[in-house]
């Protein structure tokens, strides 16, 4: 980090007038959480947690439960768009429920268009396209992720002051796009310069993560154990990798991961839903990759 972006960051965060956490039951967003409470002011801290249909279930619960342990107030979203086909040019295109203009197409700017439905989940929005998320074009983070929560805080802006801070759980080690990530920059989408992205956890490893959690006795979300991660794996074990928190049936996943979530009750109905549309569709959840052949 530069100095002048360190400065910045200092800077910034001496002025904070709110700083949201983005928790996700995950555990990195988790240790997040108490290293930022470690950091901040406390009646500075508030938390945020995106829904997502297809997350394992009692993923809110779980969230919720942690924020009323350690004392931190949590407020949840979930997206909503409905879906229109233009009567001009037949381009069809979604608006967030959140937006109280008259649907315009921006293919020819017509006003006129039906309704045809309601995309409320990851897996209605893979419908709506006909294709999956990949890693070029992660339509399902910006969908139910980035624009739900920017919307969530141009309707909070009161609430969260001149200078908010947005803290995201990406950590370095994780992938090679979340290596190039800042710790802190502008939060893009919203109005200029009045929010920030900070990254507390971006230098940690996995077991940092974990250790942080059992330092204050915080149980990891019950869908690591799921998928096969003992107390040595978590709490001792110094490699990356393994199950994720993310949907059931996210595409980043590997076929055992899939597999997983598919012969776990906890995970069925997400899958069953999923292996529906990738044969409606016929495009497949990876690449070459059919879901349906993966869970065999």
């Amino acid at each position: 980090m530069s100095l002048s972006v360190l400065d910045e960051y200092i800077a910034g965060l001496y002025q904070a007038t709110r700083v949201v956490v983005s928790v996700s039951g995950g555990k990195d967003s988790i240790a997040m959480l108490l290293q930022v409470l470690e950091t901040i002011p406390r009646d500075l801290v508030i938390t945020h947690h995106q829904i997502v249909l297809e997350d394992w279930p009692g993923t809110v619960e779980y969230c919720e439960r942690v924020c009323q342990q350690l004392g931190v107030p949590f407020y949840c979203t979930q997206a909503s768009y409905s879906g229109y086909e233009c009567l001009e040019c037949h381009h069809r295109y979604l608006i967030s429920c959140a937006t109280l203009s008259i649907p315009w197409c921006r293919a020819c700017g017509s006003r006129q268009a039906a309704y045809l439905r309601q995309v409320e989940s990851v897996l209605d929005l893979v419908e709506w396209r006909q294709a999956w998320p990949s890693l070029s074009v992660r339509f399902c983070t910006s969908y139910f992720k980035r624009d739900n929560f920017n919307s969530w805080a141009r309707a909070n802006a009161h609430m969260l002051g001149e200078h908010p801070v947005i803290c995201l759980g990406e950590r370095a080690l994780e992938s090679r796009g979340r290596a190039k990530l800042p710790v802190w920059r502008v939060r893009s989408g919203l109005k200029q310069g009045w929010m920030h992205e900070w990254r507390p956890v971006l230098s940690w490893r996995r077991v940092d993560v974990f250790q942080k959690m059992r330092a204050y006795q915080v149980e990891p979300h019950y869908c690591y154990e799921l998928q096969g991660m003992s107390q040595q794996d978590m709490y001792e074990t110094d490699i990356e990798g393994g199950p994720r928190m993310s949907c059931v049936m996210c595409f980043l996943k590997s076929p055992e991961q899939l597999r997983t979530g598919y012969y776990t009750q906890e995970g069925r109905a997400v899958m069953e839903r999923a292996l529906a549309i990738e044969a409606k569709t016929g495009h497949t959840i990876q690449y070459g990759h059919a879901l349906a052949e993966m869970l065999a």
